[in-house]
Protein backbone atom coordinates (compact mmCIF):
# COMPACT_ATOMS: atom_id res chain seq x y z
CA UNK A 1 0.00 0.00 0.00
CA UNK A 2 1.55 3.57 -1.07
CA UNK A 3 1.02 5.49 1.86
CA UNK A 4 3.89 7.61 1.87
CA UNK A 5 2.70 11.76 2.05
CA UNK A 6 5.62 14.01 0.90
CA UNK A 7 4.73 18.28 -0.33
CA UNK A 8 6.21 20.02 -2.88
CA UNK A 9 6.79 24.20 -1.97
CA UNK A 10 7.00 26.94 -4.32
CA UNK A 11 7.14 30.24 -3.00
CA UNK A 12 7.00 33.22 -5.75
CA UNK A 13 8.25 36.03 -3.69
CA UNK A 14 12.35 34.96 -4.20
CA UNK A 15 11.39 34.48 -8.38
CA UNK A 16 9.64 37.62 -8.46
CA UNK A 17 12.07 39.67 -6.19
CA UNK A 18 15.59 38.29 -7.22
CA UNK A 19 14.91 38.33 -11.25
CA UNK A 20 12.72 41.71 -11.01
CA UNK A 21 10.02 39.81 -12.76
CA UNK A 22 6.39 41.33 -13.13
CA UNK A 23 4.63 38.27 -13.64
CA UNK A 24 5.54 34.83 -12.57
CA UNK A 25 6.17 31.88 -14.59
CA UNK A 26 8.34 28.99 -15.07
CA UNK A 27 10.79 27.52 -17.39
CA UNK A 28 9.46 24.89 -19.78
CA UNK A 29 11.77 22.29 -18.54
CA UNK A 30 10.72 23.31 -14.72
CA UNK A 31 7.02 22.73 -15.68
CA UNK A 32 7.84 19.51 -16.90
CA UNK A 33 9.80 18.47 -13.74
CA UNK A 34 7.27 19.18 -11.70
CA UNK A 35 4.88 17.59 -13.60
CA UNK A 36 7.09 14.32 -14.00
CA UNK A 37 7.85 14.63 -10.26
CA UNK A 38 4.17 14.72 -9.31
CA UNK A 39 3.07 11.90 -11.26
CA UNK A 40 6.42 9.73 -9.72
CA UNK A 41 5.25 10.62 -6.55
CA UNK A 42 2.21 9.28 -6.62
CA UNK A 43 2.72 6.31 -8.46
CA UNK A 44 5.49 5.04 -6.29
CA UNK A 45 4.80 6.57 -2.65
CA UNK A 46 1.34 7.93 -2.42
CA UNK A 47 -0.01 11.45 -2.35
CA UNK A 48 1.33 15.05 -2.64
CA UNK A 49 0.31 18.50 -1.49
CA UNK A 50 1.77 22.12 -2.74
CA UNK A 51 2.13 24.55 -0.84
CA UNK A 52 2.49 27.72 -2.62
CA UNK A 53 1.72 31.46 -2.53
CA UNK A 54 -1.62 33.52 -4.16
CA UNK A 55 0.49 33.79 -7.14
CA UNK A 56 1.44 30.25 -7.52
CA UNK A 57 -1.47 29.01 -7.11
CA UNK A 58 -3.32 31.42 -9.98
CA UNK A 59 -0.30 30.56 -12.50
CA UNK A 60 -1.07 26.61 -11.54
CA UNK A 61 -4.77 27.08 -12.19
CA UNK A 62 -4.06 28.94 -15.39
CA UNK A 63 -2.12 26.40 -17.15
CA UNK A 64 -4.73 23.64 -15.31
CA UNK A 65 -2.12 22.06 -13.00
CA UNK A 66 -3.54 22.69 -10.01
CA UNK A 67 -4.85 18.66 -10.36
CA UNK A 68 -1.21 16.79 -9.63
CA UNK A 69 -1.45 17.24 -6.35
CA UNK A 70 -3.92 14.55 -4.82
CA UNK A 71 -3.42 15.77 -1.45
CA UNK A 72 -4.65 19.50 -1.90
CA UNK A 73 -3.17 22.92 -1.90
CA UNK A 74 -2.36 25.26 1.23
CA UNK A 75 -2.12 28.67 0.13
CA UNK A 76 -2.48 30.35 3.73
CA UNK A 77 0.98 29.06 4.75
CA UNK A 78 3.23 30.86 2.38
CA UNK A 79 0.64 34.03 2.72
CA UNK A 80 1.03 34.39 6.51
CA UNK A 81 5.53 34.23 5.91
CA UNK A 82 6.23 37.94 7.82
CA UNK A 83 7.42 40.34 5.92
CA UNK A 84 10.83 40.21 8.30
CA UNK A 85 12.07 37.46 6.17
CA UNK A 86 13.79 38.38 3.47
CA UNK A 87 12.57 36.57 -0.25
CA UNK A 88 15.93 37.49 -1.66
CA UNK A 89 18.28 35.75 1.12
CA UNK A 90 16.36 33.56 2.26
CA UNK A 91 14.68 32.20 -0.71
CA UNK A 92 13.95 28.74 -0.06
CA UNK A 93 12.19 29.93 3.90
CA UNK A 94 8.84 28.80 2.52
CA UNK A 95 10.43 24.86 2.87
CA UNK A 96 10.48 26.14 6.59
CA UNK A 97 7.04 27.00 7.22
CA UNK A 98 5.43 24.73 5.10
CA UNK A 99 7.53 21.93 7.34
CA UNK A 100 6.27 24.21 10.50
CA UNK A 101 2.82 23.56 10.12
CA UNK A 102 2.55 19.82 8.12
CA UNK A 103 1.62 16.92 9.93
CA UNK A 104 4.45 14.31 10.43
CA UNK A 105 5.59 11.86 8.88
CA UNK A 106 6.16 13.53 5.87
CA UNK A 107 8.28 14.05 2.68
CA UNK A 108 9.90 17.41 1.85
CA UNK A 109 10.14 17.03 -1.78
CA UNK A 110 12.10 19.33 -3.94
CA UNK A 111 10.23 20.24 -7.44
CA UNK A 112 13.55 19.51 -9.58
CA UNK A 113 13.53 16.21 -8.10
CA UNK A 114 12.57 12.90 -8.88
CA UNK A 115 11.50 9.75 -7.00
CA UNK A 116 11.73 6.80 -9.34
CA UNK A 117 11.07 4.00 -6.68
CA UNK A 118 8.93 3.40 -3.32
CA UNK A 119 10.71 4.70 0.06
CA UNK A 120 8.55 3.15 2.36
CA UNK A 121 10.63 -0.28 3.45
CA UNK A 122 14.10 2.34 3.01
CA UNK A 123 12.15 4.54 5.31
CA UNK A 124 10.58 1.86 8.15
CA UNK A 125 11.88 2.81 11.76
CA UNK A 126 13.65 6.16 10.56
CA UNK A 127 12.96 9.37 12.36
CA UNK A 128 14.53 11.66 10.46
CA UNK A 129 16.35 11.44 6.84
CA UNK A 130 18.40 13.82 3.79
CA UNK A 131 19.42 13.04 0.26
CA UNK A 132 22.86 13.55 1.16
CA UNK A 133 25.47 14.81 3.54
CA UNK A 134 27.77 17.97 1.95
CA UNK A 135 31.47 18.96 2.78
CA UNK A 136 31.64 21.56 5.37
CA UNK A 137 34.49 22.25 3.14
CA UNK A 138 32.97 24.45 0.66
CA UNK A 139 32.25 28.01 -0.23
CA UNK A 140 28.79 28.42 0.85
CA UNK A 141 29.13 26.48 4.45
CA UNK A 142 30.65 29.37 6.32
CA UNK A 143 31.96 29.73 9.91
CA UNK A 144 30.11 31.62 12.67
CA UNK A 145 31.90 34.56 12.55
CA UNK A 146 31.31 34.77 8.72
CA UNK A 147 27.40 34.58 9.08
CA UNK A 148 24.91 37.77 9.12
CA UNK A 149 22.93 37.96 12.26
CA UNK A 150 20.75 40.05 14.18
CA UNK A 151 22.67 42.17 16.76
CA UNK A 152 20.08 40.17 19.66
CA UNK A 153 20.87 37.20 18.01
CA UNK A 154 22.99 34.33 19.44
CA UNK A 155 23.85 30.99 18.24
CA UNK A 156 23.16 27.66 20.80
CA UNK A 157 26.19 27.03 22.41
CA UNK A 158 25.48 23.48 22.10
CA UNK A 159 25.93 23.42 17.97
CA UNK A 160 28.04 21.32 16.79
CA UNK A 161 30.05 23.13 13.69
CA UNK A 162 31.94 19.90 12.99
CA UNK A 163 28.85 18.14 11.98
CA UNK A 164 28.49 18.16 8.60
CA UNK A 165 25.17 19.77 6.40
CA UNK A 166 22.78 17.56 5.24
CA UNK A 167 21.05 18.67 1.34
CA UNK A 168 17.43 18.85 2.05
CA UNK A 169 16.21 18.46 -1.74
CA UNK A 170 14.45 15.37 -0.20
CA UNK A 171 14.20 15.00 3.39
CA UNK A 172 11.86 12.83 5.17
CA UNK A 173 10.55 13.95 9.30
CA UNK A 174 8.97 11.87 11.30
CA UNK A 175 9.78 13.31 14.90
CA UNK A 176 8.19 15.73 16.34
CA UNK A 177 10.55 17.25 18.54
CA UNK A 178 13.17 17.74 16.06
CA UNK A 179 10.65 19.44 13.65
CA UNK A 180 9.52 22.22 16.51
CA UNK A 181 13.28 22.90 17.01
CA UNK A 182 14.44 22.83 14.00
CA UNK A 183 11.82 24.59 12.42
CA UNK A 184 11.92 27.50 15.53
CA UNK A 185 15.82 27.44 15.07
CA UNK A 186 15.77 28.21 11.71
CA UNK A 187 12.94 30.74 11.69
CA UNK A 188 14.47 32.45 14.54
CA UNK A 189 17.70 32.65 12.47
CA UNK A 190 16.43 34.29 9.43
CA UNK A 191 13.83 36.70 11.16
CA UNK A 192 15.19 40.20 10.83
CA UNK A 193 18.61 39.01 9.55
CA UNK A 194 18.17 41.39 6.61
CA UNK A 195 21.72 42.06 5.65
CA UNK A 196 22.63 40.96 2.23
CA UNK A 197 26.05 38.45 2.41
CA UNK A 198 28.74 38.76 -0.39
CA UNK A 199 26.88 36.18 -2.34
CA UNK A 200 23.56 33.96 -2.45
CA UNK A 201 23.63 31.07 -0.71
CA UNK A 202 25.20 30.81 2.92
CA UNK A 203 22.91 32.52 5.00
CA UNK A 204 19.91 30.34 3.14
CA UNK A 205 21.73 26.67 3.38
CA UNK A 206 23.05 27.25 6.85
CA UNK A 207 19.51 28.22 8.00
CA UNK A 208 18.11 25.10 6.13
CA UNK A 209 20.37 23.00 5.99
CA UNK A 210 23.43 23.61 8.15
CA UNK A 211 20.82 24.13 11.18
CA UNK A 212 19.24 20.36 10.02
CA UNK A 213 22.26 18.70 11.08
CA UNK A 214 23.20 20.41 14.27
CA UNK A 215 20.25 20.29 15.58
CA UNK A 216 19.59 16.69 14.90
CA UNK A 217 23.34 16.31 16.43
CA UNK A 218 21.96 18.09 19.42
CA UNK A 219 19.15 16.36 20.07
CA UNK A 220 20.50 12.78 19.06
CA UNK A 221 18.47 12.03 16.38
CA UNK A 222 20.07 9.81 13.51
CA UNK A 223 20.24 10.70 10.39
CA UNK A 224 19.31 8.13 7.29
CA UNK A 225 20.65 9.54 3.83
CA UNK A 226 19.38 8.05 1.00
CA UNK A 227 23.00 8.62 -1.16
CA UNK A 228 25.71 7.58 1.02
CA UNK A 229 28.13 8.24 -1.66
CA UNK A 230 26.05 11.35 -4.15
CA UNK A 231 28.77 12.25 -6.37
CA UNK A 232 30.42 8.39 -6.90
CA UNK A 233 28.26 5.69 -8.55
CA UNK A 234 25.54 5.02 -10.43
CA UNK A 235 22.42 6.13 -8.72
CA UNK A 236 18.83 4.76 -10.78
CA UNK A 237 16.44 5.84 -8.04
CA UNK A 238 16.58 9.49 -7.83
CA UNK A 239 17.26 12.53 -10.72
CA UNK A 240 17.91 16.36 -9.42
CA UNK A 241 18.16 18.87 -11.95
CA UNK A 242 19.70 21.26 -9.68
CA UNK A 243 22.57 22.42 -11.64
CA UNK A 244 21.18 21.42 -14.68
CA UNK A 245 19.22 23.72 -14.99
CA UNK A 246 21.65 27.24 -15.01
CA UNK A 247 23.36 24.98 -17.51
CA UNK A 248 20.20 24.35 -19.73
CA UNK A 249 19.96 28.58 -19.85
CA UNK A 250 22.99 28.49 -20.72
CA UNK A 251 22.99 25.89 -23.57
CA UNK A 252 20.31 25.74 -26.35
CA UNK A 253 21.40 22.41 -27.47
CA UNK A 254 21.42 21.13 -23.67
CA UNK A 255 18.25 22.64 -22.76
CA UNK A 256 16.52 20.98 -25.47
CA UNK A 257 17.59 17.57 -24.32
CA UNK A 258 16.07 18.14 -21.13
CA UNK A 259 13.10 18.92 -22.09
CA UNK A 260 13.08 15.80 -24.51
CA UNK A 261 14.16 13.85 -21.84
CA UNK A 262 11.97 14.90 -19.61
CA UNK A 263 8.66 14.78 -21.62
CA UNK A 264 9.91 11.15 -22.70
CA UNK A 265 9.75 10.29 -19.49
CA UNK A 266 6.09 11.86 -18.79
CA UNK A 267 4.38 9.95 -22.05
CA UNK A 268 6.52 6.59 -21.61
CA UNK A 269 5.44 6.30 -17.85
CA UNK A 270 2.21 7.78 -17.66
CA UNK A 271 0.76 7.42 -21.05
CA UNK A 272 -2.85 8.21 -19.29
CA UNK A 273 -1.39 11.46 -18.80
CA UNK A 274 -2.49 14.02 -21.10
CA UNK A 275 -0.70 17.74 -21.05
CA UNK A 276 -3.21 20.12 -20.22
CA UNK A 277 -4.14 22.29 -23.18
CA UNK A 278 -3.10 25.53 -21.93
CA UNK A 279 0.34 24.22 -22.15
CA UNK A 280 0.49 21.97 -25.22
CA UNK A 281 3.60 23.58 -26.62
CA UNK A 282 5.97 21.73 -24.29
CA UNK A 283 5.25 19.00 -26.84
CA UNK A 284 7.28 20.52 -29.38
CA UNK A 285 10.05 18.32 -27.24
CA UNK A 286 8.24 15.24 -28.44
CA UNK A 287 10.57 12.70 -29.96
Amino acid sequence: MKKLKAIHVNWTRPSCCIKGATDYKMSDFELLCLILSSLLWRKHNGTIKLYTDNVGYEYYKKLNLLSLWNGGIDVNTLESISEDVSPSIYWAAAKIFALQVESLPVVLLDTDLLVWENLERELEDVQLAAFHRESIATDCYLSMSELKKRSDYQFDSLWNWKEEPCNTALAYFNNEDFRKYYTSSAINFMQGNDEHPSDRVSQMVFAEQRLFSMCAKKMGVPIHTFLAEPYNGINDNYTHLWGAKQVALDDPDFHGKLCRSLLNAIQRDFPQYEIPQEILWLLQYKY
